[in-house]
């Protein structure tokens, strides 16, 4: 009988002391995490406002596939290009917005001035590779030139002298994929 007392103090002991370990566990793994039970209202103070989106700028890609490309040259007594400035290597003409015939300006190209194409493949202008290109100049006034090509591109060589003059000839009128980005409007 006092073998069987032993026995159930023991497993008293042993039960009281795996409650304890585990009431501790609880106790320490609670407060660490200090989970709330509800979320508590936020005050004014620390509510967003919502974003003013009025100053927020949007673009939008355009791209073009296998559109007419030609060349040319400009004497170097020539007046500024269309868009008021100096030509340059890298700088293009393009289509006017609407045909000059049909009320069209040809200040108002088909692709703003000052706008950046993006060619799918490199043009070699003066030796050098160019897989980009600026609008600065408007020609083919009329259409007439490239009617199924309306975002044909004319590249600028350079002055005309003897060898930017045969580059230019020498390029023909290739076919030409790009795209370029625009401010939405």
């Amino acid at each position: 009988m006092l073998e069987t007392r032993r026995l159930r103090l023991i497993i008293l002991i042993t039960a009281l002391a795996i409650l304890l370990i585990i009431s501790a566990t609880l106790i320490i793994a609670n407060s660490r995490n200090k989970i709330s039970p509800k979320p508590s209202r936020p005050d004014s103070s620390e509510i967003e406002s919502p974003r003013d989106l009025s100053d927020v700028k949007w673009y939008i890609k355009f791209s073009v596939e296998n559109q007419q490309a030609t060349a040319y040259v400009e004497e170097a007594y020539a007046p500024v290009a269309a868009n008021g400035h100096d030509y340059f290597i890298g700088g293009v003409a393009m289509h006017p917005l609407y045909p000059v015939n049909n009320g069209g300006s040809p200040l108002k190209p088909v692709i703003p001035f000052n706008t950046t194409l993006y060619l799918k493949e490199p043009i070699l202008v003066q030796g050098q590779e160019y897989k980009s290109f600026q609008v600065m100049d408007t020609g083919d006034i009329y259409y007439g030139l490239w009617p199924g090509s309306p975002y044909w591109l004319d590249i600028y060589f350079g002055t005309a002298n003897y060898y930017n003059t045969l580059d230019a000839n020498a390029f023909g009128t290739p076919t030409v994929s790009y795209y370029w980005i625009e401010e939405w409007r």
